[in-house]
């Protein structure tokens, strides 16, 4: 069962609807104005009269579609048959929907003659003066109504426009960042293949005399090149371009010093700590695991706005764990648009890890990931 509220019932009317609710209107105001003219006899025939009060109701049976239309025959009947009273609520009720509609030129021209036509029947000291503050008043209500939907409707297209733009960024982003990590990828793998290249040529030319090393060289073969397939099966499916592979090793969790080092220099002092067996992980997930607390570093040092942070690195017996965190401004959930966020999230789905990225309670953020190593070393 849906939960979201329903809108207005005004937006639920459909034009069918508001019609039959004008013409009910139209046949009530027509009784009431002829039923008072039959008791309250008129200078203007009785027939002549009832006539024009029939068409008074046609005028705001008809006001939506067209309300100029409206607004001047109810003005001309006005005047023409001397019926000032019986005539201004359909009049004003046309030229609050011409204030509300229309442009302002043609707004002010209905205004205009708004305040004209009953001055001219009833005089401008016989109430005249009376009728025209209420014209007026019923014409700015519609003009305010009418520039408030316009500043609205405005405001939904900007939005929709920046609603499609920053869509449009993040699916940028999101392919950029693939672009990067398949680029990575295939330089691990393209670095796997180099090593099963020398060993293989290794293994052949010690295979007569040097049986055993052979045979290592053998091992090691099998090991780069298990490695190497479940490199090539996370590679299928991600965008990449056609730039050139470099086929120098991906950094790692090794190069962690190196990266604490280089963060101390921006101001930064970080914490490591290691809990669990250290062992050599898959490439891919090491140069997961060490881009993940790179970015992490990096928005402690562009946004957390504190000279200190932990990183925390666990070797469980099936999964690699990381938790970066800092005492520093916080900031917006792991929600939005930016690109760390994104190549940390793309990381941890190629693997089929989780990743938990937020404000902590009073200060702080908190960037948590979990790379399965047991389904990586297939």
């Amino acid at each position: 069962m849906s939960t979201e509220p329903r809108p207005p019932l005004v937006r639920r009317l459909r034009p069918g609807h508001r019609l039959l609710f004008d013409c009910l209107v139209a046949i009530g105001y027509a009784a009431i104005a002829g039923g008072g003219l039959l008791r309250h006899p008129h200078a203007t025939p009785v027939p002549l009269a009832l006539a024009a009060v029939a068409v008074l109701g046609l005028t705001i049976a008809l006001r939506r579609r067209q309300p100029v239309v409206a607004l001047g025959v109810a003005l001309v009947v006005l005047v023409v048959f001397g019926l000032p009273y019986q005539g201004l609520l359909p009049a004003w009720s046309a030229l609050y929907l011409v204030a509300v509609t229309y442009p302002p030129r043609i707004a002010l021209a209905a205004l205009g003659a708004a305040l004209v036509a009953p001055t001219v029947v009833v005089g401008v000291f016989d109430r005249g003066v009376l009728l025209g503050l209420i014209s007026g008043l019923v014409w700015t209500i519609g003009y305010t109504v009418g520039r408030h939907r316009v500043y609205e409707r405005e405001l939904r297209r900007q939005q929709a426009r920046q609603a499609e733009a920053d869509l449009e960024r993040a699916r940028r982003g999101v392919t950029e960042e693939r672009m990067r990590i398949a680029r990575e990828v295939h330089d691990v793998v393209a670095h796997s293949m180099s090593v099963i290249t020398v060993q293989a040529g290794f293994g052949d030319l010690v295979l007569d005399d040097q049986p055993a090393q052979a045979r290592a060289a053998l091992g090691a073969i099998a090991t780069t090149g298990r490695e190497a397939l479940t490199e090539m099966r996370r590679l299928l499916g991600m965008l990449r371009d056609d730039g050139p592979a470099a086929l120098a090793p991906a950094p790692g969790l090794g190069q962690l010093d190196h990266l604490v080092a280089q963060t101390a220099k921006a101001g930064v002092r970080v914490q490591v700590k290691v809990t669990g067996a250290a062992r050599p992980l898959p490439p891919g997930i090491d140069l997961s695991a060490f881009r993940i607390v790179q970015e992490a570093l990096t928005n402690v040092v562009k946004h957390a706005g504190t000279a200190g942070c932990r990183v925390a690195i666990g070797y469980g017996e099936h999964e690699l764990s990381l938790e970066i965190t800092d005492d520093g401004r916080g900031g917006p959930a792991a929600g939005g648009y930016g690109h760390g966020l994104i190549g940390m999230r793309e990381r941890v789905h190629l693997y089929g890890g989780t990743l938990e990225a937020a404000p902590l309670p009073g200060r702080g953020f908190r960037v948590a990931a979990s790379l399965p190593v047991a389904k990586a070393a297939v």
